[in-house]
């Protein structure tokens, strides 16, 4: 299992939250999990061994027990996203976990870069709207902000969770036929909190001065 999470200022943000996240699939899994002492210490020390004004902390908890962390710096993102289209041909496992292999998402975001997208928005096989291979989705369709339920086949992303605890963002299907309905979107994450999407395939989305206010509340 593992675990991403953004660091300001040497203080990494939402960190119980991940750490809750991840403790969550290893009970699911059978699978031995480190106290939260033993987590809180080695972040701690992990950050303060390499300090950066903005970081990329990882937790990455082993099958056997095995527990890491690393910090990295991070670069913000500060375009917009291009995003295309893909309909998955395989049924999505719910619920979702952030587990290695991470291949599939890879590949998925790979395909994306070579096609000329930053990522993918994915449709599930019932013909909703997911998340993309590595961010949820939050997005503007009839005045409301709007995001896709766990139960298509979503990750459970702290980021997404408060913005529905704490943004009024409403939980509904997205059927794939209101892309071309939808007015503006953010990608969402722990890193990049909300990125603005500028264009999904050949359509360009507004970026407004209503959603420019909707990811300064976000942030």
């Amino acid at each position: 299992l593992f675990e991403t999470i953004k660091t300001v200022d040497g203080q990494p943000w939402a960190l119980p939250r991940h750490m809750r996240r991840a403790l969550n699939s290893a009970r699911r899994n059978d699978q031995p999990f480190p106290n939260e002492d033993q987590i809180r210490s080695a972040v701690a020390e992990t950050i303060a061994a390499n300090p950066y004004p903005i970081g990329r902390l990882r937790l990455l908890f082993g099958v056997n027990g095995y527990f890491c962390t690393t910090h990295q710096e991070y670069l913000e993102i500060k375009t917009s996203a291009n995003l295309g289209i893909r309909h998955l041909s395989e049924e999505v496992s719910v619920p979702v976990e952030k587990r290695y292999p991470y291949t599939q998402n890879l590949q998925i975001l790979g395909e994306a870069k070579s096609s000329g997208f930053d990522d993918y928005i994915l449709v599930n096989r019932d013909g909703f709207i997911t998340e993309t291979a590595i961010a949820n989705l939050v997005f503007q369709l009839d005045g409301e902000w709007i995001t896709p339920p766990l139960s298509d086949g979503v990750l459970p992303g702290v980021m997404r969770a408060l913005l529905v605890e704490k943004a009024a963002v409403m939980v509904r299907q997205i059927p794939a036929d209101q892309l071309n309905q939808i007015q503006s979107g953010f990608v969402v994450s722990s890193l990049k909190i909300a990125q603005p999407i500028g264009r999904i395939g050949d359509r360009i989305l507004q970026i407004s001065p209503e959603s420019e206010q909707m990811r300064a509340e976000f942030a």
